[in-house]
């Protein structure tokens, strides 16, 4: 049964919470003010599911046997009366927060295994990377929503433990070939077949690396990545030692429909893609893909990620793919919408066992535009100033026009 009361929603999450509260021997009032929601609710729900009512601390249990009493006797007692108390209910388990915590689930990994990415209601939160390593990740959020920030943020904390392969569109790792010793290649500078060697050069020598595509046409992108992963799928079995492949703006590599790329190298994309997903777990490489929008992302390849985190999302075409995928109800979904920047839902076997508000922690590197610069003051410079500035000649020599050759 659902209940109402005064406009608050009472289902199947808020079931489950006032379920945690309960076993955390918490009672109906104090169940009903952390939801929150009215006591009678709470006594149906209780009453529903045959749960017995937690009392507060020193009150009498109202079905208690009664205390049996000596009969009385003639003779001079000798010994002090017995003295007849109710039983005392021990106190509160833990906190409402802490309860809380505790009904998601989270992971508890320990040593290298733990890696720190944020925190929910002052607790720290983990991913377990031997977990991760078997299972893989979809990061997404609309542009804004840190998204850049958390998989940096993942990737830092494993910096070290075990090797990366970062896939960079804009450039926005390449700071990690200066503090963290990453080999930085430039895809545009190289064949599709020379990356592949690379690829597979890594993978035996087990080097961090960091594939930057700035500046390249998407078509060329999309033969670049297919080429390189190819190379890391096709390594020999004695090299398929474990390697996180981070892809940012994975949508651009494995796009859901045609955005106006050939078709033979989007296609070579999606199978590159594909096969990271799905069959790379056999061969060491677990894929952490990160996409501004689930709806452009293919679904093959989104469908084979089983943890998740999940930040700020306005479309309702996107809301609908996050909603299915972390199995929450429609009305559940709806808080996506509202969540801050930085503020991610995570699940999944390396997070926790129900969707849990992650926020996430500060960086040590920074993308190439740096940190958030906020507004900035406009110069001072007169209109007939900058008017002149900007019609100048450049200074840059134009190119002589070549002379005709006469044949």
């Amino acid at each position: 049964m659902m209940q109402h009361h005064r406009g608050v929603f009472f289902g199947e999450v808020q079931k489950a919470l006032a379920a945690a509260l309960h076993d955390a021997g918490q009672t109906d009032r104090e169940i009903a003010d952390a939801i929150p929601t009215s006591v009678n609710n709470i006594i149906w729900w209780r009453k529903e599911e045959a749960l017995i009512e937690h009392r507060p601390v020193g009150e009498a249990d109202e079905y208690s046997e009664p205390l049996k009493r000596e009969p009385a006797v003639q003779q001079k007692r000798t010994a002090e009366p017995a003295v007849f108390a109710p039983p005392i209910t021990d106190a509160r388990a833990i906190s409402v927060s802490d309860a809380q915590i505790a009904f998601v689930a989270p992971v508890r990994p320990e040593g290298d295994n733990a890696l720190e990415i944020g925190t929910c209601m002052d607790a720290k939160v983990f991913i377990d990377l031997e977990e991760l390593l078997t299972t893989r990740l979809l990061i997404q959020g609309n542009s804004g929503s840190g998204k850049s920030h958390l998989l940096r943020k993942l990737l830092e904390e494993s910096t070290g433990v075990v090797q990366q392969i970062i896939v960079d569109p804009e450039a926005d790792f390449v700071s990690f070939g200066e503090t963290f010793g990453y080999t930085v290649v430039d895809a545009a500078k190289f064949k599709p077949a020379k990356l592949a060697s690379v690829a597979r050069k890594a993978r035996e020598l087990r080097g961090s690396i960091v594939l930057t595509l700035e500046g390249m046409p998407i078509d060329d992108q999309l033969r670049a990545v297919a080429a390189f992963l190819n190379g890391l799928f096709d390594a020999p079995p004695e090299h398929w030692h474990p390697a996180i492949v981070a892809v940012d703006e994975a949508h651009l590599f494995a796009p859901n429909g045609d955005n106006g790329e050939e078709k033979e190298a989007r296609k070579e994309g999606q199978q590159a893609m594909a096969n990271l997903m799905s069959r790379g777990r056999k061969r060491g490489l677990a894929g952490v893909i990160a996409t501004q929008r689930l709806s452009k992302l293919h679904k093959n390849v989104a469908a084979e990620a089983s943890n998740f985190l999940l930040g700020r999302t306005f479309l309702d075409i996107d809301i609908a793919r996050a909603v299915d995928l972390l199995g929450m109800s429609r009305a559940d979904g709806e808080q996506v919408r509202n969540l801050n920047r930085g503020d991610f839902l995570g699940l999944g076997p390396a997070i926790a066992r129900r969707p849990m508000k992650v926020t996430v922690g500060a960086v040590m590197t920074v993308g190439k535009a740096g940190g958030s610069k906020g507004l900035t003051p406009l110069p001072s410079t007169s209109a007939a100033d900058m008017t002149s500035m900007m019609l100048a000649d450049d200074d840059v020599d134009q190119p002589a026009t070549p002379a005709l050759r006469v044949i």
